[in-house]
């Protein structure tokens, strides 16, 4: 084989490596429901839910108790209401936000939020 032939192997199998390996990484956005759903055949799937809080639940949140420890209730674009568990700090002004796009993993009756995205209502309103 010319060394020619053997980079040009070497440059296509580096590519599908890294094809394969950004696939597997990939998330979707899902529903509640959905995410139930896909948590009985791959409980470790990575999931996006787009969601609002739920003003009429209470949060919970103790900094000196355990301020790794944040819960409160979310709707997502259904309708549907879940417990939300977040293991880290509460966000700062996450009462403020429209709307919360919540990615972790769907765990028996609640979704257990690895990372919280919020979008800021007031950036985006015109003045």
């Amino acid at each position: 084989m010319k060394p020619v032939h053997i980079v040009i192997l070497i440059v296509i199998s580096v590519g599908l490596a890294l094809g394969v390996s950004f696939y597997g990484d990939t998330s979707k956005y899902v529903c509640f429901a959905e995410a139930d759903a896909i948590a009985l055949e791959k409980p470790d799937m990575k999931l996006h839910v787009v969601t609002t809080l739920s003003k009429t639940k209470p949060q919970v949140y103790d900094p000196q108790t355990d301020p790794n420890y944040f819960e409160f209730y979310a709707s997502d674009t259904t309708g549907m209401e879940k417990k939300v568990i977040y293991r880290n700090a509460k966000p700062t002004d996450l009462d403020k936000t429209d709307k919360v796009v919540l990615i972790g993993y769907t765990r028996g009756d609640h979704f257990e939020a690895k990372d919280i995205l919020k979008k800021c209502p007031s950036k985006y309103e015109k003045k």
